[in-house]
């Protein structure tokens, strides 16, 4: 009788000792859930991607907030769960299959960088700018030297553009930038790659010394109006260089008593660089403070080395007008075209305001590749030609009525008086540097601070 009470002693403890591990055990309650695709997940903000589950399942996030479960549909006897982000970190997803039970890490990432685009602005300098990034609080810069390898950190900052400073000239560059959102969480890839190439300069007057660099200038001398109905005679001794700048002299005579301009009396300065320097495709910059006196016409512009105009085409990075205040400033572009005269379609010009025009220097420049033409001020773009839109089929650089730029242009820079922008001449704004008899004499000065050419 005590072996059979000892014998259902042992079953039953046993018995206990089963159920309890049935009971307990989360590894048996686990083992129950295949997950075939998805044992961790990471998802983009508002993408979507799956769990795939064997059998029929249930789900459940642990923060809807950052990922939610958006649907279960079967396929051949699995389950897909989907799995949306919606916010920026991290959840659990508990996948049920009968009784038994997974939990699935997930992570949502930042959107991917779009939309990067670079471009340079000086020989040490090129501003990289991108789209927004959803979930990004910030971004990550990153640069190299060289397109696949190589790339380090430049900055993080919560910005989307960035002027990266510093660059050799002549250089190309390669930029990828990365999202990054909460707690540090970076985008799953980084952008597309964008590349530039710094501008190197390929040559400069910076007017220093005291006298014209004629290895690099021609004197123009004469009058005859220059096309334009202008009144000046140019010499060389109106081109002045001192205190590291270029200066030309603008003079005339006023009868003072008369009321009335003299006859003959204007004088000015032109010089160009034919033959000793022209160049094709790049970037032309003019530093330079306009003339003042009511009736100056200034202008820093290029011709090319072909042909007669207007074929040869004609770029004016800077110009004034006739207008008292000397503030609008006209860049423009003539071919045949369009270039004023009788039959053509009037001019290509893009007017801006610059209010210091004649008593600070600004940087006027052009940016000329083998399609199109942008006009800059103080390296803001202000204009662009491109002369496709002017064509009816085919390539507008293929149309040399429309586009002579495609040869390399030569320099000029001069100060006109009175013509067909300079307009009446009075002593207004002029200086009065002396007086013989009812006869004034007036000057008044365009200076150059340099002029740099870069490819």
């Amino acid at each position: 009788m005590k072996k059979f009470r000892k014998g259902i002693s042992i079953l039953v403890a046993l018995a206990m000792i089963v159920t309890i591990c049935a009971v307990d055990s989360p590894k048996i309650s686990q083992a129950g859930v295949k997950v075939i695709v998805g044992k961790k997940l990471n998802v983009e903000i508002t993408d979507t991607d799956t769990i795939v589950v064997k059998g029929k399942a249930k789900a459940k996030s642990s923060n809807k907030k950052v990922a939610k479960v958006d649907g279960i549909d079967k396929y051949e006897g699995n389950s897909n769960v989907h799995i949306k982000g919606m916010k920026v970190g991290k959840a659990t997803i508990k996948v049920k299959v009968g009784k038994s039970t997974k939990k699935i890490k997930v992570t949502v990432f930042p959107k991917t960088v779009s939309g990067v685009r670079v471009a340079k602005n000086s020989e040490t300098s090129a501003t990289v700018s991108w789209a927004k990034s959803k979930g990004a609080s910030g971004y990550t810069i990153y640069r190299s030297e060289k397109s696949s390898t190589g790339y380090a950190k430049v900055k993080k900052q919560k910005g989307t553009s960035l002027r990266d400073n510093g660059l050799k000239q002549g250089k190309y560059y390669y930029y990828k930038i990365q999202a990054y959102g909460k707690k540090g969480i970076k985008s799953e890839e980084l952008s597309n790659t964008v590349y530039v190439k710094t501008w190197r300069q390929i040559w400069s007057d910076e007017f220093n010394g005291n006298a014209v660099n004629e290895k690099v200038w021609n004197y123009d001398i004469g009058d005859g109006g220059w096309g334009n109905r202008e009144l000046q005679y140019y010499r060389p001794e109106n081109n002045i260089v001192k205190g590291g700048k270029l200066i030309i002299k603008n003079e005339f005579q006023y009868d003072e008593d008369a009321e009335k301009c003299v006859p003959n009396s204007y004088y000015s300065g032109r010089m160009n660089t034919k033959g000793k320097f022209d160049f094709k495709y790049g970037k032309l910059e003019f530093r330079a403070k306009q003339a003042k006196g009511v009736g100056t016409w200034t202008a820093g512009w290029a011709l090319g080395k072909d042909k007669v105009w207007p074929n040869c085409g004609e770029i004016d990075v800077f110009e004034t007008t006739s207008a008292k205040a000397k503030t609008t400033i006209p860049q423009s572009l003539h071919c045949k075209k369009f270039n004023g005269m009788a039959g053509s379609s009037a001019n290509k010009h893009f007017d801006s305001t610059v209010s210091t025009a004649t008593s600070q220097y600004h940087t006027y420049g052009v940016i000329w590749t083998d399609h199109d033409i942008t006009f800059t001020i103080d390296g803001a773009a202000t204009g662009n030609y491109n002369p496709s839109t002017f064509v009816a089929e085919g390539r507008g650089v293929d149309d040399l009525t429309v586009w002579p730029y495609c040869q390399p242009f030569y320099l000029i820079v001069n100060c006109a008086i009175g013509g067909v922008l300079g307009g009446n001449v009075t002593p207004e704004y002029w200086t009065k540097v002396k007086e013989e008899g009812d006869i004034g004499f007036y000057e008044d000065y365009l200076y150059y601070d340099w002029i740099r050419v870069y490819q």
